[in-house]
């Protein structure tokens, strides 16, 4: 106990060291690097509920049996990540740093998309939500990841790079 005591930073602490520096510039990609492409538009883990358990059928001729949108398309994403994992034969490391490129509204004109091309994007959804849904799509139990770095950037079209 003492040990452990003595180690401990303490019960609360400010330390008024230096900022965190993040490059808010257009994304360079790092090609010395290993990476994995995954060729698929980047999406949030939608909240599940019981109903979602129950009716799994899109299809139902019965509209209120029927399985909702939202995770109709969840777990087609899912199922696009697991296939083009499989084909990379990607496994998840316990240290990664992902890179979700989303695409531009269409409603953007082409000044506007070539502008904010590679710019962070400051909206929904969350990098959390993001990453949740990746962890859930390949990993049978995503607590081995002990340290993880996400960013959003806007892109023409949506895909994600995954360095290990």
């Amino acid at each position: 106990m003492k040990q452990r005591i003595k180690n401990a930073l303490g019960a609360h602490l400010h330390n008024k060291g230096s900022k965190i520096v993040v490059n808010d510039q257009i994304y360079v990609h790092d090609t010395t690097r290993e990476f994995y492409l995954f060729d698929v538009c980047p999406m949030s883990a939608p909240r599940m509920t019981r109903r979602d358990v129950i009716f799994t059928n899109p299809n139902h001729p019965d509209p209120k049996k029927r399985q909702r949108e939202i995770v109709r398309r969840y777990f087609e994403y899912k199922n696009i990540l697991k296939l083009q994992a499989n084909l990379m034969q990607f496994k998840f490391p316990e240290v990664v740093e992902i890179v979700y490129f989303i695409p531009m509204p269409d409603t953007w004109s082409e000044k506007k998309k070539n502008e904010m091309n590679g710019m962070p994007h400051k909206q929904t959804p969350d990098t959390d939500n993001l990453t949740k849904a990746i962890k859930d799509s390949l990993l049978d139990q995503d607590s081995k990841v002990w340290y993880e770095k996400c960013e959003k950037r806007w892109a023409f079209r949506g895909s994600i790079i995954i360095f290990v």
